[in-house]
């Protein structure tokens, strides 16, 4: 069984929305509502659903780049939420995040070389030779080589400049990756380099990651368990073999319903959810999926699904199963 590296527990963040002239909160969004999720050292842990649902938020919350409104945060045991800024910054370093679009995350006054040794200076590891160093291995490792150590963000492509965000978040040697659509700004031709790039640095480094995108064609590609969030809650979590031959969620159903397929004699029963997307700030009560659900209940309508896991190891939130 896995080494557990990370480990949430009943994780909120709601952001207020402020009106009136002395700007006091009326009412929040609930971007992230009650999740609990687990993370196994090594694997590698997709967090899918629409856009809006909470999911790069709750990436932040994971490794503290946002503070929750409530819940717990265990790496290795103990609690980072409890961590003052002294104890937060140590154990930083083995945290870090590769982001959905390099370029905006970079100084574009800076060049790659510098952006990929200032992790380096800020934590005072090595001398000045040294970090050089360790930049020129960095940029083999992902495929640049030394050429582009004095070049500037603006000078690569979209791919290359992902290639430039990965190093930097291999700098500090770091055992938990959060990758936020690292891919979905790229061309497929490029996804797929960047893609394998991931998959080989996970072995080479012994990485653990989430995952986090809309594209599940990507994520069955490297991915070995998948949460499905829907509305700041995670509706269901699975092999990713379980997930894509029989889904339990309706939500993952239909989610699995739009993946097109390559062979065009396969032909598929597209699941057509019904109505928007409901508000975070004013979400269903009950079960927030019903109102879209072709399975709703009338117990869905006032009690919110608890998470319960099955005898297979899956878990799912639906009273369909409760």
């Amino acid at each position: 069984m896995s080494e557990l590296l990370l480990e949430a527990k009943n994780l909120r963040k709601y952001f207020p929305i402020k009106k009136g002239f002395f700007g006091r909160s009326s009412s929040y969004v609930k971007a992230v509502d009650d999740i609990s999720l687990e993370v196994k050292k090594g694997e590698t842990l997709g967090l899918v659903g629409e856009s809006g649902c909470g999911k790069s938020t709750t990436g932040r919350l994971l490794i503290r780049l946002l503070d929750a409104t409530d819940g717990e945060i265990y790496y290795k045991g103990d609690n980072i939420l409890d961590y003052r800024p002294k104890e937060l910054r140590k154990v930083r370093q083995r945290f870090q995040m590769i982001f959905q679009d390099p370029y905006s995350s970079m100084n574009p006054r800076m060049t790659v070389g510098d952006i990929i040794e200032e992790p380096l200076i800020n934590f005072k590891i090595n001398e000045k030779v040294e970090r050089k160093k360790r930049v020129t291995e960095l940029l083999d490792v992902v495929g640049l080589g030394n050429h582009a150590i004095n070049r500037f963000p603006h000078e690569f492509s979209g791919g290359q400049r992902q290639r430039i965000g990965i190093a930097r978040a291999l700098a500090l040697n770091p055992e938990l990756i959060i990758a936020d659509e690292p891919v979905s700004a790229l061309d497929v031709s490029i996804q797929s380099q960047v893609l394998n790039l991931l998959k080989d640095i996970q072995k080479e480094f012994d990485l653990t990651y989430v995952f986090i995108s809309h594209d599940l064609s990507v994520v069955d590609h490297l991915c070995d368990r998948i949460a499905v969030m829907y509305l700041g809650k995670i509706v269901e979590v699975s092999d990713k073999k379980k997930l894509f031959n029989d889904s339990l969620h309706p939500y993952s159903k239909a989610l699995l319903s739009a993946v097109p397929n390559a062979d065009p004699k396969v032909k598929k029963e597209r699941i057509i959810l019904s109505g928007d997307v409901p508000s975070p700030s004013n979400p269903p009560k009950g079960c927030a999926f019903h109102p879209r659900c072709p399975d709703a209940m009338d117990i869905c309508k006032v009690s919110v699904p608890e998470q319960i896991e099955r005898d297979d190891g899956r878990l799912v939130a639906c009273h369909l199963y409760n």
